[in-house]
């Protein structure tokens, strides 16, 4: 009795230091124990066979390799094992590839601007996980100095411990230039430039037609458009 009563008494001192995080998360989701027993003490387990690689792209601005704020885009990175429908924590070499001036339709092979390399730990710190299971969020600049709009492609390859290759479909992402916002900001605001009020004198003069036409009041009026917001 005394030796079971100290098994129990170490048992919950352990889950009260040790297992706190993992208990949190086996209370909030029972069924994802049964998927990963990892979990009990606070470390998913790693996907061993990543079967897919889902990505979602775009613009953004962020730190640059000179820790200066530029444009560049922002990804979110899931990887699938077979059957499995929540994204899966992975350990391995992860490269991104940037290509410039993008053509999705043209036969010729993407333009590689630059490659991104992270090693385990580096791309571990970028992991997070929420409804859609484990996923990786990051930041990576573009890598050309200029500012005009530019189309672009990033695409995702995993490099595993087993030395197992996986890559990612090509993504487009349109890169918005430096004065492209304002451009089109400009085009929409609704604002009268003319300063010509009244008839086009290019216009043929308008033909009166059967109906009498009203007699001319003392007041006339002007309807300008309001700006679109």
């Amino acid at each position: 009795m005394f030796w079971r009563n100290a098994v129990c008494l170490a048992l919950v001192s352990l889950c009260a230091t040790g297992c706190a995080s993992g208990l949190s998360n086996v209370w909030k989701s029972p069924g994802s124990v049964v998927r990963d027993p990892g979990r009990l003490v606070g470390k998913p387990k790693y996907e061993k066979d990543v079967a897919k690689i889902v990505t979602i792209w775009e613009s953004s601005h962020g730190k640059g390799v000179d820790d200066r704020n530029t444009r560049g885009f922002a990804g979110q990175i899931l990887f699938f094992g077979p059957g499995c429908q929540s994204g899966g924590r992975v350990h391995g070499k992860v490269l991104i590839y940037q290509y410039d001036d993008y053509d999705k339709d043209s036969e010729e092979e993407p333009k590689l601007l630059h490659t991104f390399a992270f090693e385990p730990d580096a791309w571990e710190a970028h992991r997070t996980e929420g409804t859609l299971g484990h996923s990786y969020s990051v930041f990576v600049p573009y890598m050309n100095r200029h500012k005009d709009q530019v189309n672009c492609a990033l695409k995702v390859e995993l490099i595993m411990d087993n030395g197992q290759k996986i890559s990612s479909q090509e993504t487009a992402v349109l890169l918005p230039g430096k004065n492209t916002t304002e451009l089109a900001a400009a085009r929409t605001r609704g604002f009268v430039h003319e300063k010509r009020i009244g008839p086009d004198p290019d216009l043929p003069p308008m033909r009166a037609e059967t109906a009498t036409p009203p007699e001319k009041s003392g007041i006339e009026s002007l309807s300008i458009p309001l700006p679109k917001r």
